[in-house]
């Protein structure tokens, strides 16, 4: 089953900028930057490939932006921390759904798209 995101920047409004995609069988993360967006407001997490005309990212990169986004398996007390989101083992997704995608890093978030 797949499950798709749109990553929205309040820099545009709180409009897509690119949508991620999870496939819960695999496991794994697919970023597809969409070509019309603005480049000047996408973070440089985004910009960097959309200046080289790269918009489909692969599963290295996507997995890659997903955990800058969320609080990694060595932080100190993770087992509380999991313990207060509700989940009883280590999960990017669980985590990345929790907080919506948002970071430190910039203003992106996460909106759920239906099927």
């Amino acid at each position: 089953m797949q499950r798709q995101f749109a990553i929205c920047n309040p820099a545009v409004n709180n409009k897509s900028v690119a949508t991620l995609f999870y496939d819960t069988v695999k496991q794994q993360f697919l970023i597809k930057i969409d070509e019309s967006a603005d480049v000047d407001k996408l973070p440089l997490s985004l910009k960097m490939h959309v200046e080289r005309k790269r918009y489909d990212l692969d599963e290295s990169f996507s997995m890659d932006w997903v955990r800058s986004r969320i609080c990694p398996p060595s932080r100190h007390n993770i087992s509380s921390i999991l313990y207060e989101i509700g989940l009883s083992e280590y999960d990017e997704f669980g985590i990345l759904i929790h907080t919506n995608g948002e970071s430190l890093m910039d203003d992106l978030f996460l909106v759920e798209l239906q099927p």
